[in-house]
């Protein structure tokens, strides 16, 4: 093992200030840093795509180096081989301001892994990847398309573990597969193959670059390993000869024994555009003179409106009047900020370490110079290790829990909520497909809304709304922590300040509301951010829409949805075996009920038949009318039945990314996307197909469970009344819109290893819904051996 490679790090309870190390000794100051390095090359060359490629060995381990080295403006792509980078690692962890990171990471054994770091405003998308279980005798690589000035171009990186690698035929493959497609290709990264050598490997590499029309640059050697020959493995191979500006290498020791390669290639990148948002100045706000300024205001003009659409305008005017005086909208630029503990003194303890190590590597006989890399090294991790530290539980001292878990997230502690959407994506077709529903069939609705007409009246009191005070207002107010912003352009920030003087208003709004039955359509506006579910979505349903709704509105729903809450509770109309959205009623309550008893039957030696179902998008597909007549069979009054047809219908959204905003849409079905009730209509709908069901179950939001306790001897019964419980709810399901997705649900029969065992599973008739045979295969025959007072076990076992 090399000297480099060894555990190196000194442990000492002192903390190294930067000053204290830089003044220690000058002697390695000769050489530049690779940033200064990188950006004396790419100088002159400002409107071409410049790459470089860097054998890592370790992007967690070299990740300081790896901020000083490439944050500049000058480069547009980074290609790693050997990132060393694992699933368990978040790429947030790792980032470098200014890039989106796109891996393939090996994860069946130690080291490996390919990645590349590209500006974050240049759109990708991912062509081709290895395996991220390659055998030993495998490559890795990673090819991404990207866009530059109505240019596709190809960009790959390529990693030979060893020089024993025989990766040849893949390589011909992809290269004959891919390139023809591209009128520009470059590839770059660690071949393990010696073009220095006239070797079989040497002629087979080159006869398959040729063959592929490429061009692979000549450089002199890029590996220097201790006591060996020199050797020429990283390569930089390209298309077109003609639109290589500059190209060449230069020694990266704070990384590994390979060069940096870089190349600047001439075609122009798209400019970056600073990112601009609008925002009102609160910070510099004279409170004193805004609430002054508030106080001669005319708000009576706003009791005096006819309609509450009226009344909502002026307030929505008035409002936006006193803050555009005493916290005008700004323009704000984003900008990616440094690592918080990368201070410059660290910066040139770095430069000064990589230049000691340089040294090392040149004369790693000479102990004194040995003596003084590694003094110096040692230095420099620990202060870099106390710096973060430091700058890590600063942040986590934040009395605000809120920003306590942003900083957690932009840490890598908890998964980030969002990352860069693509500028190539068509907000457009994405919201229409956000919209699209389908539509329930008018009979089968007629059908069902004439059923609920006639089920007889309740013997309960109806339900009427009832006035609003100031003090339940004023709550629910400050019950709201979010600061978004509507399309209203009112916020949380601009209420809070004016609260005394604003809460009789704002009731009087919210009553006129309730007592005229209509719902403000200022309200019913919603912006959609979007949160992929995955790294680099490829289609929309890989997209989670999140909706922005007016800040008031959301006081409205959660006075309308205490009022109901109350309703339902005080006449039990939600089915005691239904959880989500109800206190007292979580997801422990719901694994609580089902575990329990499962645990009974296996004490009584009986088995559980398990069907758990999944309906697909089911609070978009709500229909309004039939959730009407839902309500209405509730005797809920007319005149709030009213009132939530105003909230239900003349909805509309939009999305927003960044400065990018699509048209308005209709929304002509569901329950209000991001509504604070929406969960409770959702739970009063799905509560009517309770009533379809003989069997056992429980219902935990859209998800419903159904089961049966049966012996050996009866599992066939068993299973026939299942059967006859799905085609009930296959029944309800067309009645009333929802659809249940037949190839995500499940059948599963718990019991105890003895009794799983005496099952004939030939014997068994097949779970079956809307055609869909669900089998019982051994995997999911799930045996559960319950440990007291409440513990599990799993075991998988195989029936007869």
């Amino acid at each position: 093992m090399s000297f480099d490679e060894s555990d190196h790090n000194q442990s000492s309870s002192s903390f190294i200030s930067a000053s204290d190390v830089l003044s220690n000794d000058d002697s390695f100051e000769s050489i530049p840093p690779l940033k200064d390095t990188l950006d004396s090359h790419f100088f002159k060359a400002l409107r071409n795509f410049n790459i470089v490629h860097i054998n890592a060995q370790s992007i967690p381990a070299h990740y300081p180096d790896m901020l000083a080295s490439f944050v500049s403006d000058n480069v547009h792509a980074i290609l790693v081989s050997e990132s060393w980078l694992k699933p368990c690692l978040p790429s947030i962890s790792y980032s470098i301001p200014g890039f989106q990171l796109i891996r393939n990471d090996r994860t069946a054994r130690g080291g490996g892994g390919v990645a590349i770091y590209l500006r974050a405003h240049i759109p990708i998308s991912i062509v081709r990847l290895s395996s991220q279980f390659p055998a030993e005798n495998e490559a890795e690589y990673l090819f991404i398309e990207v866009l530059l000035s109505h240019n596709k171009l190809l960009i790959g990186v390529f990693y030979s573990p060893s020089s024993t690698v025989d990766y040849f035929t893949t390589l011909d493959n992809l290269l004959e597969e891919l390139t023809p497609l591209y009128k520009h290709t470059v590839l770059m990264g660690d071949f393990n193959t010696c073009l220095l050598k006239n070797d079989a490997r040497s002629l087979r590499l080159k006869s398959l670059i040729e063959a592929a029309n490429l061009n692979i640059l000549p450089l002199s050697e890029t590996h220097f390993f201790p006591n060996c020959v020199p050797s020429l493995l990283d390569l930089v191979i390209v298309s077109s000869l003609d639109h290589v500006d500059k190209f060449g290498q230069c020694a990266a020791n704070a990384f590994s024994y390979h060069d940096l390669l870089f190349l600047s290639y001439k075609i122009r990148p798209p400019k970056a555009k600073s990112r601009i948002l609008l925002q009102r100045n609160f910070e510099e706000m004279d409170l004193e003179k805004l609430q002054k300024d508030a106080a001669n205001m005319d708000w009576s003009v706003i009791t005096k409106a006819c309609s509450v659409d009226e009344q909502v305008a002026l307030f929505n005017s008035f409002l936006v009047q006193l803050y555009d005086i005493h916290a005008p909208v700004r323009p704000v630029r984003i900008r990616h900020p440094p690592a918080p503990w990368l201070t410059e003194d660290l910066k040139r303890l770095i430069v000064r370490k990589n230049n000691a190590k340089s040294s090392y590597r040149s004369d790693p006989k000479n102990d004194r110079i040995r003596e003084k890399y590694r003094l110096l090294r040692n230095q420099c991790n620990k202060l870099c290790r106390d710096l973060r530290r430091r700058h890590i539980h600063k942040s986590v001292q934040n009395e605000d829990p809120c920003r306590v878990w942003n900083f957690l997230r932009s840490i890598g502690v908890e998964k980030t909520r969002s990352c860069p959407i693509s500028n190539n994506v068509d907000l457009n077709l994405l919201n229409k497909h956000f919209s699209s529903v389908s539509c329930l069939d008018n009979m089968a609705k007629s059908t069902t809304l004439t059923q609920l007409s006639s089920f007889p009246t309740p013997d309960f009191s109806p339900f009427v709304f009832r006035q609003f005070a100031d003090c339940d207002v004023r709550k629910h107010i400050l019950s709201i922590h979010s600061d978004a912003v509507g399309c209203d352009d009112v916020s949380r920030k601009m209420i809070i300040p004016l609260l005394d003087f604003l809460t009789p208003i704002i009731t009087f709004i919210l009553n006129f509301s309730i007592s005229s039955s209509s719902f403000p359509n200022q309200w019913k506006d919603a912006q959609i951010i979007l949160i992929p579910k995955k790294a680099n979505p490829s289609s929309f349903s890989e997209y989670r829409p999140i909706s922005i709704l007016p800040f008031l509105s959301k006081v409205l729903e959660r006075l309308v949805q205490q009022q109901i809450n109350s309703f339902c509770l005080r006449n039990n109309i939600l089915n005691p075996f239904q959880s989500g959205f109800r206190s007292g009623h979580s997801t422990t309550t719901a694994l609580l009920k089902i575990t329990d008893d499962i645990r009974h039957g296996m004490e009584n030696h009986q088995v559980t038949l398990l069907v758990l179902l999944d309906f697909s998008n089911a609070f978009n597909t709500v229909d309004h009318d039939i959730l009407l007549g839902i309500l209405r069979s509730l005797n809920i009054s007319p005149t709030a039945i009213t009132w939530f047809h105003s909230y239900l219908y003349g909805r509309r959204q939009r999305i927003r990314v960044h400065d990018r905003l699509s048209s308005w849409l209709d929304t002509v079905a569901g329950v209000p996307q991001g509504g604070v009730l929406s969960p409770l209509l959702f739970a009063i709908f799905i509560n009517t197909i309770t009533s379809q069901i003989s069997s056992l179950y429980h219902l935990y939001a859209d998800d419903l469970q159904i089961y049966l306790q049966t012996t050996i001897e009866d599992l066939p019964k068993a299973v026939e009344c299942i059967n006859k419980d799905l085609t009930c709810i296959l029944d309800w399901s067309l009645s009333y819109g929802l659809t249940v997705n037949p190839l995500k649900s499940q059948a599963i029969i718990i019991g105890s290893p003895r009794m799983i065992c005496k099952i004939k599973k030939c014997q068994l008739q097949h779970v079956v819904y809307f055609g869909v045979i669900r089998e019982f295969p051994s995997l999911i025959m799930t045996l559960l051996k319950f440990r007291y007072p409440l513990g599990f076990k799993s075991f998988l076992g195989t029936p007869n």
